[in-house]
């Protein structure tokens, strides 16, 4: 079989404009047997290495997907040398200083991500081209997958923007007096502090973070939850409807039969016009375009608007989505921490403003993307106001995420969090683990393995099975039609502690967003 021509990205921007969420992958991935690497090229825009404030930056999460042509022919999970030293990143024939590869110890991908130099220690600007060599691992028998490499195989090599959020203090919780949902330490309103004796001994039971046992875990969290404080990368922007066609394209057909069984029973992978997310969606439209052979072939998906965030993503579907990638959901107190932030520095939370925003204040502007918008990879919203926010949005469908972020806005004016994240109130919503009345202590930073159950499921242990109500799940962050106004798009808005029934099904405004611990 020939191998697959590739220009696959997390947003699958094609264009070489430089849009704020640009990503590309290309050129035909070259595996070459004697050496167990794979080779292609990448290169994305509005990148960043900075050693003040936040003292962060941002990479490309990258993972392989292998087709083995001798047998079933199904996509598989392809794992890679877990020594960073292994992996080559070039410009030309000299090895690259724009960027460094450093691998992760299960070998799910790597992390490709921006660096500086002693001369130059704040770089800002676009990614040019790096031709990356990968190397696959090198064990006898790998176990994931069992099948041996052949140079003959197809190679599929995907990638997902994130952001490194250090290690370090925060607040958990904005001091308010009202919604008593919030985070508030014991009977008073105080935000509670997250540092590292926190994180080392577990946060306790439910009232060391909560006003009332009900809102929080009523079994004591322990060291092993991640509370936010150790260092983690998170998606940049919410996962886009063209990683999801990639995503479905890779699985067997029972797999998607279950992820397009939300919509019901008839919605089935070997029926063209099959649709993954709603009947009537404008702008996801995520269909089979190929049907499949009923419980043999899988369908073929397609997309009109690929760079749109993916709604209508329940639970169910967001963590095989993320269980396939290698990575996990974040928890509520990682949420706050993304927005919130923490000077790496000086290793002091920044303080907290009652009623705040992500982007640090209570200035928020009503946005929306129209539908003649649609057609356009470089929407962005023509004029620059102060806390863009697409949170009482036309109810067609989300936005292009990023859509905010010019080259001459500040944080309030791009919509961004301390760190540089986009979106994370409005557009979609942020489904995180958390909320009162449910045993979060099994939930630890274990992440996806690739591989997913004979009916598309994720089957890492601690994760919730289901969304909905009393199911340790929590919305955060708003969406694009709020009927309560700005109060859900707020940090510390925890409103739906109980968890709702809009992600335990196809409901229009669940987003996809993931994240990864790493220690640098």
């Amino acid at each position: 079989m020939k191998q697959l021509y590739l220009i696959i990205a997390g947003c699958l921007l094609f264009l070489s404009q430089a849009y704020a969420n640009n990503l590309v992958i290309s050129g035909t991935p070259v595996y070459t047997d004697a050496t167990k690497t794979l080779r292609f090229n990448i290169q994305w825009d509005n990148s960043w290495c900075i050693n003040s404030g936040p003292a962060n930056w941002d990479g490309v999460w990258v993972f392989v997907k292998r087709q083995n042509c001798s047998g079933n022919n199904n996509w598989l999970h392809q794992k890679l040398s877990t020594t960073s030293s292994d992996h080559i990143a070039k410009v030309g024939t000299a090895t690259s200083t724009d960027v460094q590869i450093d691998a992760v110890s299960d070998g799910m991908g790597v992390f490709i991500r921006r660096i500086a130099s002693v001369a130059t220690p704040n770089v800002v600007g676009n990614v040019g081209t790096q031709t990356i060599y990968l190397k696959l691992d090198g064990s006898a028998t790998p176990t994931n997958p069992a099948s041996t490499v052949s140079s003959a195989d197809n190679f599929e090599v995907l990638g997902l923007e994130m952001v490194y959020v250090p290690k370090g203090p925060f607040y958990a919780g904005d001091g308010r007096s009202t919604n008593t949902s919030n985070f508030s330490k014991g009977s008073n309103t105080l935000p509670v502090t997250i540092d590292s004796a926190t994180q080392a001994n577990g946060i306790g039971t439910a009232t060391n973070y909560v006003n009332s046992v009900t809102y929080g875990s009523p079994v004591p969290l322990g060291p092993t939850f991640p509370l936010g404080y150790n260092g983690f990368y998170c998606m940049k922007y919410e996962a886009t409807v063209g990683i999801f066609v990639e995503f479905l394209n890779s699985l067997t057909y029972d797999q998607q039969t279950t992820l397009l069984a939300e919509n019901g029973v008839t919605n089935l992978p070997n029926i063209a016009g099959s649709y993954f997310d709603m009947v009537n969606s404008w702008g996801f439209w995520n269909r089979v375009a190929t049907a499949g052979t009923y419980n043999t072939v899988p369908a073929i998906f397609t997309a009109s608007y690929l760079y749109l965030a993916e709604g209508a993503v329940s639970w169910k579907a967001m963590t095989a989505f993320l269980d396939w990638a290698g990575m996990r959901p974040m928890t509520e107190f990682e949420y706050e921490k993304a927005c919130r932030g923490s000077n790496t520095v000086t290793q002091t939370p920044i303080a907290a403003v009652p009623y705040e925003f992500p982007w640090g204040n209570t200035t928020i502007t009503s946005i929306n993307q129209i539908a003649q918008n649609y057609g356009d990879p470089a929407w962005q919203y023509g004029s620059t106001v102060e806390g863009p926010c697409f949170y009482t949005g036309w109810n067609g469908s989300s936005a292009r995420p990023g859509g905010n972020a010019k080259s001459n806005t500040n944080r309030t004016q791009s919509g961004a969090t301390y760190y540089g994240i986009m979106d994370m109130a409005g557009n979609c919503t942020e489904q995180c683990v958390g909320g009162g009345g449910v045993d979060l202590s099994a939930f630890t930073t274990a992440n996806g393995d690739g591989m997913l159950t004979s009916k598309g499921l994720a089957n890492v242990t601690g994760w919730p099975a289901a969304g909905g109500v009393a199911s340790g799940t929590i919305i955060r962050g708003g969406y694009w039609e709020t009927g309560g106004g700005t109060t859900p798009c707020q940090t510390s808005d925890r409103q739906f502690y109980q968890g709702v029934s809009w992600n335990n099904d196809k409901t229009k405004f669940n987003g996809a967003r993931g994240v990864r611990n790493f220690t640098y």
